[in-house]
């Protein structure tokens, strides 16, 4: 891990939040109530929980190029169907890659 994503503390902490918000969210969507009007189901809940635990270890230990996978995690998550989760990892992204 390098020394500047180790230290970068709000991306940590910005991925971290949007990593509980995009499970809530994703567990909502496996219920049945979602936000946003396109998406996969309950499928699409499921594949948004696996990124969000992914997205959940990415801010709790990152590892090299980290605001890039953030950024992929992000657009996947958004295509799922979880919509405020994954504008939030995008600005983690954005934090990670301005620093």
């Amino acid at each position: 891990m390098s020394e500047i994503q180790e230290t970068d503390v709000m991306m940590r902490i910005a991925a971290i939040a949007s990593g509980i918000i995009v499970l809530i969210e994703a567990v909502l969507k496996i219920a049945g109530v979602s936000l946003a009007v396109w998406g996969w189901g309950a499928i699409g809940g499921a594949v948004a929980l696996l990124l969000a635990i992914l997205v959940i270890l990415l801010g709790i230990r990152p590892i090299h190029y980290t605001p890039v996978f953030l950024g992929i995690l992000g657009v996947g998550v958004i295509v799922f169907g979880v919509l405020i989760g994954g504008i939030i990892i995008i600005v983690a992204t954005l934090l990670g890659a301005i620093t």
